[in-house]
């Protein structure tokens, strides 16, 4: 008898595995092996952050580029923030197709463009409209509220440059970037997107959730030790329970819809469990989606079995709006 999950349960998906279920598996699995040999590692062990940035953009640049006939034009700043708009270069959107505003993970001391622009194509491709990438300003040479600041400045921006639909999204601090600034904009009565995209996010800083210890072994990619770190980076003392920096304690909780996409395997998993129950219970419509064994903010990783269902996932999202 097919077993029926409760409702609002999150759905738990494999990436789809049949009927060569091995092949699938055995590159998922040499997915985690070598985010923690590199990475990982670097997080971990290597104490220059400019260093760990360096590396990091090498990286991907070597398992990820830009798809072909696609740009990234420099579109102003946003308080310290370079926008960049990601769109085609032929056969442009028209104005009122749909732009994301998109927030980069790193745990606000790494990442930017280099590390996220092939993945915000393959978004923009999907939602059939262009993104607006916000590359924020860094920890530890620009710690909290910057990056929040730069948030805010570039939401106000896409407002202004959004003809259509307007969606932010964001992967693992960027995920959290985006509530924050979402939360805020509630309290400052700003416009608001018309829905969130949240890719395995951070939303506590303080590191509460009971997953930071149960998943310890299976996450490929972060640990309590390397949160930490980025935390003491980002925050410069700052209380790690400020809502502003920990958007799972702020009380505004009445948003637009929001799609939760994160593993089940990945140390930040309660991060998304618990902000779906508090935004439900605040009334918020909350869409979840869980997949097994995937390393954190997977759908970035284009050669991992279920990354392309994740961002078909994001694009139904949009389109049902």
């Amino acid at each position: 008898m097919a077993h029926t999950p409760p409702a609002g349960a999150p759905k738990m998906a494999t990436g789809g595995t049949q009927p060569h279920a091995k092949y699938p598996a055995m590159l998922t699995a040499l997915t985690h092996l070598l985010l923690r040999r590199t990475v990982k590692h670097w997080f971990a062990q290597e104490p220059s952050i400019p260093v760990i940035r360096r590396k990091l953009n090498r990286f991907v640049g070597t398992i990820d580029a830009m798809p072909r006939g696609w740009r990234a034009t420099p579109a102003g700043e946003a308080n310290g923030a370079k926008l960049y708009l990601i769109a085609p270069k032929r056969h442009v959107p028209p104005p009122d197709a749909p732009l994301v505003l998109y927030f980069h993970g790193g745990g606000y001391i790494v990442g930017g463009l280099a590390t996220h622009g092939a993945f915000c194509a393959r978004l923009a491709r999907t939602v059939g409209g262009r993104v607006l990438f916000a590359d924020y300003r860094l920890a530890p040479e620009h710690p909290f509220p910057a990056a929040l600041e730069d948030g805010l400045a570039s939401l106000r921006q896409a407002s202004t440059l959004a003809q259509g639909p307007l969606y932010i999204a964001g992967d693992s601090a960027g995920g959290g970037l985006a509530l924050a600034v979402v939360q805020a904009a509630i309290a400052r009565d700003m416009p608001l997107p018309q829905e969130l995209i949240l890719i395995s996010p951070w939303t506590d800083l303080t590191l509460s959730g009971a997953s930071m210890v149960r998943n310890a072994a299976t996450d490929s990619l972060l640990s309590t030790k390397i949160l930490t770190r980025m935390r003491a980076a980002y925050l410069a003392g700052h209380e790690p329970a400020d809502r502003r920096a920990s958007p799972l304690f702020d009380p505004n909780t009445h948003l637009p819809p929001v799609l939760l996409i994160y593993s089940g395997s990945e140390v930040l998993r309660d991060d998304s469990t618990r902000l779906a129950e508090n935004l439900r219970l605040g009334g918020t419509s909350v869409v979840t989606s869980a997949y097994r064994g995937k390393p954190h903010v997977f759908p970035l990783f284009k050669a991992v079995p279920g990354a392309g269902r994740a961002l078909k996932e994001i694009g139904s999202f949009v389109s049902n709006k």
